[in-house]
């Protein structure tokens, strides 16, 4: 059964704690990770690109020339998607992008992701994690001392709002409770730092999906 080193703030290391085996094995194939990660990406769309067809442009609805006789194209009028200043045809309009999966199918994909990086060696487990101000330099000196690396999603049991203040201004470094934590998020940062406390909740959590 592979073991994890249990750090403090300081980097020292003060417990090691067992991880079970089917908490490093994988729930979910490739194809079903990608589309939970296109479904987080969809949701995160603002959708809101906007044309304007020839009924919204500004213009005159009077037709330009006479139909015949002149040697030139015939036109109906001045909003005509051909002239300069006419309409968009099938221009992109608000729209919501947004779309679901399965909730089996999310938990599966996340459980897969989560693995991953445990078998990775990519998680630091921490004995605590509590800012009494959001100081962005305590954070980033615990990173540091950790050996968490730069580009990091931490992990904490609930939203901790001095920790979120303080990794605001830390490039790649983000952090996320354990009710907010999604495929895509743990798939966008090369290593998770994670309390005792949430590492709990986790694997009571991935225990359960087959």
């Amino acid at each position: 059964m592979p073991t994890l080193e249990v750090k403090n703030t300081s980097g020292e290391t003060v417990d090691r704690i067992e991880i079970p085996e089917t908490l490093v094995q994988p729930a979910a194939s490739n194809d079903m990770v990608a589309e939970v990660v296109r479904m987080h990406q969809a949701r995160a769309r603002r959708g809101t690109a906007s044309t304007r067809t020839r009924g919204d442009v500004a213009g005159s609805g009077r037709k330009p020339w006479r139909q015949k006789g002149t040697g030139r194209a015939r036109s109906g009028d001045r909003n005509s998607p051909i002239w300069r200043g006419g309409g968009t045809v099938f221009g992109p309009h608000p729209r919501d992008y947004s779309y679901s999966v399965p909730k089996k199918v999310k938990r599966k994909a996340l459980k897969s992701v989560l693995a991953m990086r445990f078998f990775q060696g990519r998680v630091t487990v921490l004995d605590g994690l509590a800012l009494e101000e959001p100081k962005t330099s305590v954070l980033a000196g615990i990173l540091e001392k950790v050996g968490a690396g730069s580009d990091v999603l931490v992990v904490t049991p609930v939203r901790d709002r001095n920790v979120h203040l303080a990794a605001r201004n830390l490039p790649a470094v983000s952090v996320s409770g354990i009710r907010e934590l999604n495929t895509l998020a743990v798939l966008s940062h090369r290593n998770l730092v994670v309390t005792r406390e949430a590492l709990e909740h986790l694997q009571e959590w991935m225990g359960k999906i087959a």
